[in-house]
Formats: C-alpha cells, structure tokens, sequence
C-alpha cells in the first residue's frame, strides 16, 4: 500500500492467517462521496451586497446561503466540522452538490471546488451617510479554518487557498427578440399588396430601428399566416473576475493541526484589505481547496476526502487585528437527542419502555464568543407536533467565560447547567398514534447587553417507523475485504414486532465504483454477538437518490418477525468496498460487528453505520432530524378533497414541491404552486415536502377525505 493509499484509508487489519492467495481481512473507512464543479468566473446580473459580510452558517442546513454565495458545492452540516465555535461549518471536499466524486479526480493535486462570495460593495458604505470607502476605513477580512474535522485528513501536498476579486463589468448578448405580425399588418405598415422573394421587411412597431428579415415567398393580400420579425438584441451585464492569491495553507491531520494551534480546533485568520484595487463595487472572495484522492487502484476508496471546515466569515470596516472576538453567545456541536440509545426509534416500542429509551439529562455545547463573560440565561421548551403535550424547563442563570479560554461551557460535578440540562418530561404515551414528533427550542441569553445576545437552536425529536444511531450525516464510507466479509449492527425491540425492510445510505464513489452486489442479512443476538441466520435478501445493490444524504429503502419479500435483540447487515459479494455511509460524529461503535474470517468482533471503527431497519407493517417517511420545523408552510384545507391550496410565509421562497404516499412512493414533483389538484388521490394519508432556495427541506401531512 502506498502512501497515499495510507493517509485515504483507515485500515484495521482483523485477521491475517490467511495464505498467500488471500487479501488480507479488514474493515475500511473512507471519505464520504459527493464532483469538483468549474470555477466561478463571472457574475450575472448580481446587483450586489453591503458591509458587513458575516455567515457563521448556523441559519442554513445542506447549501450556504443564497443570498451570500453563489455556488452550491461547499456543504453546509454540524457533522463534518469537530468543535467548531458555531453550530455548522462550510465544508469543502471532492464532492459535488449531489454527492458525487467529481469525474475530474485525481490522485495529484487538482483544484476540487469553490465557496464564492457574492458581489460585495467596497466602494461606498451608506450608513449613517453615503460616502466612499478608503483603505484608512480599517477593513478587515476574517473566518476560522480546521482541517480534516470528523472525516479525512487532507494530505501536506493539498492546501486551502483565499483569493479576493475584482471585476469588470461588460454587455454580453443573449439572443434576438422577434416579434410577430400578421402578413396583413406588415402589407399595412409597407402600404404594398405583394412581397417577393429577396424583399426586405424592416422592423416596427417600436422595434429597434436597422433589424429586418428576407422574404423567401411571393406573398399576396391572400396570404394567411405570420411572420417572425426581429425587433431587439437582448444583452445581459457580465462581470469578468480576476482574481488576486491573498493566503492559503497546507494540509495536515488534525492531530497536528491541534498541536501547532494551541489545542484550539479552529484557527481565527484576520487580513487586512488595503490595496485600492479591491475598493470597487465589484468586490467578490472565494475558497477553494486543493485535494488529491487515492490512485486508481483502489477506485471504490475513493469518496469524501482531503475535508477543510470554514467558519464565522466576517469583512467589516473599523475592525483591527485584534479584533478577534465577536458579541455572541452561540449553541455549536450535534443536535442534543432525548433518546438514551438512538437518534430515533419507532413510536410503539418506545411506549413499551419510555423510562430506558429518554436520557436523563441533555447534551449541549455552548460558547460565549466575546472576550468578556456572560451572565446567561437558558431554557428549552418541548411542544408536540400536533398533539397536546408541552413543557419548558427554564435554568437559573451561569456565568459562561470566552470560547478563546474556557471553550465551551462546562457541566458541574452536581446538577445542571445550560451545557446538560435534565429532561423535565417523558415523551407522552398517545396510543392512537403510530408515529409522532416533537419539536424541541433551546435559547441562550444575555438582555443586559444592547442589543441582547441571543442564540436559539430548533430542531424535531422524531418517533417514526424505524431504529436509527446515526444523525442522516456520513462524514466517511465503510466497507469490508475480502468478499464474503459481513458486518451488522446490533438493535434491540422492547417487544415483538415485524421487520419489514431497511433504509441504507450509500456513498458515491468515482464513477461509483462501488455499485457491487449484496445481501442484506438478519441474525440471531448469540452471547452479544450475531448468531444463527434469520433472513437473507440476496443480490442487492447500491442505490443513490437525486441529492446528497439520501436513504434509500429496500423492502424484503416478507415480513420478519422478532423479538428482543436482532442485528442486521450487509454480507459483500464482491471485493472492493461497498461504501456504505458512515455517522463519524456519533459513536455507537459497541453495537457495529464485523465477521471477515468466520468469527463476529466488535467493530474498531468508531462511529455509526448508516442501517436503518424499519418497523411494522406499513412504511412511510419520516421526517428527517435535518428538515425545517419552522411554521413557514400553511396547509389547507386539510383534510380536502379535490384542491390543497399552500400558504408561504414571506421570507421564504419555495422551488419544488414532491407529493408521496405512506409506501415512500414519489406521486407528484413540479415547480411551486400556491394550490394543487389532488383529485386523482384516493383517501388517506400523504407527506408534501418542499425545498427552498436555501436547499431547505419543510415536510408536511395532509389527508384527502371523499
């Protein structure tokens, strides 16, 4: 193996009494796959935005803010970046914005893809006055950077790079406006009874003087038909970028990275803007990446790779060198679960034992980003969806000191703090409903300050259909060597129940390399490990959605019916890594097990696999721990029973809308409407789900009722 080879795949060799015409036994994490994009060049037509720049990306999920960036290739999570100082980090690696490889990859360096600003306006500010911006406005341009975080390492020779632009605008032509007339209204305007071949017809009618078209045929007053007139050239304004090297830095582990840094995990950089050359109204700066994946050897290995986590982008005037710190108080790391075991689990079997499945306290990262200590003050509210339970657990105030010097707030020895609050509640016990939700508001702050300091972190604890340990993030890919290699994932029902398929994320890899067959497989719980063989499915392959973080679901021929402790897994037909989507910020590694030379061990892989059984009788969509729970989306009325008509808060701008039933099956996907006809449904239950500019996804039941 190469070192190359080395630094893209975490190998942990289980086995080796294997003789010479063997590959070695082991279980392998990659990086997770998502194509690099052509670089941004231009802009459209972008009229342009004001000082201050700022995004600490916690307001967006899966794609940065539109109204800030013009690309969608950086993916926006809170899984891929380790203790960053916000929630979420912007994340570039060697996937596009559906999750695949990008075709271009190679294993020498090559320029991956692109976080571009939007136009920003560094000629003039206009508060409180109108006036020009100078380089004695102290103009300073800040983030903070990590490589690596949860997932890959990018190697020394990949590196990430800061380049500020400037632009020239320019008239581009579009295309030519034509305009119709009848050949009654052209004889008119010409005052003539006949047109002949080779005859000229000159535009009117306020068209743009100088543009004609030719005649072909003899046209009389008894000619029927129109005519195509061309009337206007239509331009659009371009900018031409030219862009300026302002700082970049090399790849390391995160290891190193954390010693050189001091044990912080993310580096603040501060530069300053002083060349007049980017005091223009067509100021733009972009991050891109360097990044080199393994060699074709190995190409199912090759997935998410050379990762680099950005942070808190700040440009501002008045600002110095030391002006690192920033008034905020903010809720950073993974959504704080109420489940003790799972991130989610089926509704029925949590009713059998809600006293085991709910933690006692949560588990919160909170930072007070400023160079002085807060007094701050902290409370979580809980609010069925739907249903009529409702809490608020309100703490008393505490002192959290600077991210810089303490990082994040810490818990005491005895009781609770904003950093682990207790669960007030159990979840309540509704026995006509076969799934329900709960969305769940934490807020920090501090109302001494002008203006306060507030942070909010809103999110939906579901109870749906199925069992699942990961967050719906695969930071990496997993897999096994050689064929025949198993590994499986241990779930336990509180009582009997059915089985009735499995949701598995699959990783793209280069040219998806890894679409090899499987079987899904059920065992038996034997002494903490999987035993006798329950259920097989034979010769499955990888399936992908149409965007990235996507289960798919594969429903078995029959029902499995279980009790107590079962695990299900994957046994790989094929050699080569079957890269199936791995949780690295979630670790449930005491219940992953891997079999790759006849005998069940624990996994060594710290994290999730990325195994969703699903249980009961009926499957339907749950809505993912990631979607919108905002109160955006009207719907009404619900029930109906020929038109669902759809009311759209003003702030948010909705670009597709998809329709599905209780099987997951997709029944209808079109452009935004405010009313759709669902005449053709018969009665039941249906999820509409909605996708915003912002790559937001908002879920909704509706029923249709005759």
């Amino acid at each position: 193996m190469n070192m190359k080879t080395y630094f893209k795949a975490v190998v942990l060799a289980l086995a080796l009494g294997f003789g010479a015409g063997h590959a070695f036994a082991q279980e392998i994490l990659t990086g997770f796959q998502r194509e690099p994009s052509s670089p941004s060049t231009r802009y459209i037509n972008n009229a342009g935005i004001f000082l201050p720049f700022f995004d600490d990306f916690s307001k967006t999920r899966v794609y940065a803010d539109s109204t800030k960036w013009i690309d969608r290739n950086a993916m926006v999570t809170d899984g891929f970046p380790l203790n960053p100082p916000t929630r979420n980090a912007a994340t570039l690696d060697v996937l596009d914005q559906y999750g695949r490889v990008y075709d271009y990859a190679i294993s020498n360096p090559f320029v991956a893809e692109y976080l571009t600003s939007a136009r920003i306006r560094l000629d003039s500010i206009f508060d409180p006055l109108p006036r020009a911006l100078t380089p004695a406005d102290s103009l300073y341009f800040s983030f903070w950077y990590q490589p690596q975080g949860n997932a890959n390492p990018p190697e020394a020779q990949d590196s990430l790079v800061l380049q500020f632009g400037t632009a020239i605008e320019r008239q581009e032509f579009l295309y030519i406006d034509y305009q119709n007339f009848s050949v009654s209204e052209i004889f008119a305007q010409m005052q003539v009874d006949t047109l002949f071949p080779g005859d000229t017809i000159w535009s009117f009618g306020g068209c743009l003087p100088g543009m004609y078209t030719l005649v072909y045929d003899t046209l009389t007053s008894q000619t029927q038909g129109i005519i195509a007139v061309p009337c206007d050239s239509v331009f659009t304004t371009v900018a031409d970028t030219t862009w300026t090297n302002i700082w970049s830095t090399p790849g390391q582990r995160l290891e190193t990275f954390l010693e050189e840094n001091g044990g912080q995990y993310f580096k603040q950089v501060m530069i300053p803007v002083r060349d007049l050359k980017f005091f223009t109204d067509h100021f733009c700066f972009r991050f891109f990446n360097y990044a080199s994946i393994v060699n074709n050897s190995l190409p199912s290995n090759r997935g998410e790779e050379d990762i680099w986590n950005i942070d808190l982008v700040y440009l501002n005037i008045n600002r110095t060198v030391n002006d690192t710190a920033y008034s905020m108080l903010s809720f950073s790391g993974q959504l704080p679960t109420f489940l003790s075991r799972y991130q989610v689990m089926p509704y029925r079997q949590y009713r059998v034992n809600p006293n085991s499945a709910v933690r006692e306290s949560l588990s919160l990262d909170v930072a007070n980003l400023d160079n002085v200590p807060h007094e701050a003050n902290y409370y979580y509210t809980v609010q069925q969806v739907g249903g009529g339970q409702h809490y608020k657990r309100i703490l008393d105030p505490v002192t959290i000191n600077p991210y810089m010097e303490s990082g994040y707030l810490s818990c005491p020895e005895n009781g609770e703090s904003p950093a682990c609050p207790y669960v007030g509640e159990l979840f309540a016990l509704s026995m006509w409903y076969d799934s329900v939700s709960y969305e769940i508001k934490h807020y920090v702050y501090d109302s001494t300050c002008t203006p306060p300091l507030v942070d909010s972190l809103i999110y939906r604890q579901g109870f749906y259909n199925y069992y699942a340990y990961d967050d719906g993030i695969p930071e990496m890919g997993y897999g096994v060597e050689p064929a025949g290699g198993r590994f499986a994932v241990k779930f336990e029902l509180a009582e009997f129940d059915t089985i009735q398929g499995v949701q598995l994320l699959f990783n793209h890899t280069l040219n998806d390399a890894n679409d090899k067959y499987f079987d899904i497989v059920i065992w038996k719980d034997e002494n903490n490990r999987p035993g006798d063989e329950i259920y097989r499915m034979r010769n499955m392959r990888p399936r992908w959605g149409d965007q990235a973080y996507q289960f798919q679901y594969y429903e078995f021929d029959q029902l499995v019916m279980l009790s107590g402790a079962f695990y299900i897994g994957l046994m790989q037909n094929n050699n080569g890594l079957i890269n199936i989507g791995f949780d690295a910020s979630n670790d449930n590694s005491q219940y992953n097990f891997v079999n790759v030379n006849g005998s069940w061990m624990p996994s060594e892989m710290h994290g999730s696999l990325m195994i969703r059984p699903v249980v009961g009788s009926s499957y339907f969509i749950g809505v993912d721990e990631f979607e919108s729970t905002t109160p955006n989306v009207k719907l009404y009325p619900n029930p109906t029973s020929n038109l669902l008509n759809i009311s759209v808060s003003e702030d948010t701008e909705i670009v597709q809308t998809c329709i599905y039933d209780l099987m997951g099956r997709q029944l209808y996907q079109g452009a935004f409407e405010t009313a759709i006809s669902v005449t053709n449904l018969v009665e039941g239950m249906y999820f509409i789900r909605f996708t915003t500019t912002e790559g937001q996804v908002i879920t909704q039941k509706f029923i249709i009722k005759k």
